[in-house]
């Protein structure tokens, strides 16, 4: 972002017509990342029809060609259907990922070469458009990976056809107001890198359990219970002295697995990995032991008065923790092929706290009814003699 704070810098500087065509050239840049031919025919539209104005842009008119409409509207045909397909657009992004900067690129440098700006003018030109064209394409891409985890594929449609629609008005506006489109670029920008940990995060956890899923391997496959793993290293046994009233020497459990849903636990966030540790001789406790980003990451979890459950979903087998009384709910996220482990967990937590399930009755065990000789006043069939005939 530092090549655009020196650009608008300068702004002041520069001659109205000037700061206009930087101002539409980085707007299509931006949306060329996420729909590239989109924009491309757009563009190719209004300076046909004369949405834009070609004295004060000269450096669009090639885009006028109808050789550069056809051929863009061809690929819009095709990528509008690839893109409504789960898992084949993220490859049809993956393939783009050099593909929309580049177009962005060539965009920027035709427009500096016809502007007559100097070699650094232009080459910092070209960088600004090149970095808004890959950031908008990477959140793009990294948005349709997660909307991907869902086995439906409605929602994959609905996101195609948004992006759709915003980049169609965004360049309209553009055509119109150059200066207020870049600005409400810039802003949607802005707001994806604010959530850009976030769903890093996210796409990271996604991609993980994605792989394992297909894959089908699993390190804990046919272990038993009382044989989870328990070791702890050095530096999870420095995380946890940074809890504070929590004492444990050893661990019952301690295995692997990323966070889902948090809610009600103050410090603990989703989509993170860690370690899930049971405390030896403390069943009403758990703790969470994960990286940040800066900072090691431990929060102390109390299931008093939780329920403990399991749950599966399209990418992963849940432990499941909630509790009513403070709305705590939390999610626990292990790859689809550990289904039995995460079975034994929930099993040993209800346990602990008392929550048994009922038993089922053994499909071989028939429940017959009382004999009638262990009836009071009730003989059996053998010793009941018939009534007397009756006189005539």
């Amino acid at each position: 972002m530092l090549p655009v704070a020196g650009l608008l810098v300068r702004c002041s500087n520069l001659p109205t017509d000037m700061l206009h065509l930087l101002c539409l050239t980085f707007g299509l840049a931006f949306l060329g990342g996420l729909n590239l031919y989109l924009t491309t025919f757009l563009t190719s539209v209004a300076v046909s029809q004369g949405w834009v104005n070609l004295s004060g842009f000269p450096a669009f008119a090639v885009l006028g060609h109808p050789a550069i409409m056809i051929v863009a509207l061809i690929l819009l045909v095709v990528e509008f259907i690839l893109d409504k397909i789960p898992w084949v657009d993220s490859f049809w992004d993956a393939i783009h990922t050099l593909i929309r900067p580049a177009g962005a690129l060539a965009l920027s440098l035709a427009v500096a070469s016809a502007a007559g700006l100097g070699t650094a003018a232009s080459v910092t030109v070209a960088l600004v458009a090149v970095g808004l064209a890959l950031s908008s394409h990477l959140t793009k891409s990294g948005l349709r990976l997660i909307i991907n985890a869902s086995p439906e594929p409605f929602t994959n449609i609905l996101a195609s056809l948004v992006e759709d629609a915003a980049v169609l008005l965004l360049a309209l506006l553009l055509f119109k107001a150059p200066a207020t489109g870049f600005t409400v670029c810039l802003a949607l920008l802005a707001g994806t890198w604010m959530a850009l940990p976030r769903l890093g995060r996210l796409v990271k956890t996604s991609l993980y359990l994605l792989w394992k899923k297909f894959s089908g391997g699993s390190a804990w496959r046919g272990v038993h219970a009382g044989d989870l793993p328990a070791a702890l290293t050095v530096a999870q046994e420095t995380q946890l002295r940074t809890l504070p009233g929590l004492e444990m020497e050893t661990a019952s459990w301690a295995v692997p697995c990323a966070s889902g849903r948090s809610d009600g636990l103050p410090g603990h966030r989703a989509n993170r990995f860690g370690t899930l540790i049971s405390p030896a001789g403390q069943p009403g406790v758990l703790v969470f032991l994960a990286q940040g980003w800066f900072r090691p990451h431990a929060v102390r979890i109390s299931l008093a008065g939780a329920t403990v459950r399991q749950e599966s979903s399209f990418l992963s087998e849940n432990l499941v923790l909630h509790r009513a009384d403070d709305g705590l709910h939390l999610v626990f996220r292990f790859p689809c092929a550990e289904a039995p482990m995460v079975a034994r967990l929930a099993a040993g937590l209800q346990a602990g706290l008392g929550h048994r399930a009922p038993q089922p009755v053994p499909a071989t065990t028939i429940l017959q009814p009382p004999s009638l000789a262990l009836i009071p006043g009730v003989l059996p069939q053998a010793e009941c003699s018939s009534p007397p005939p009756l006189e005539q």
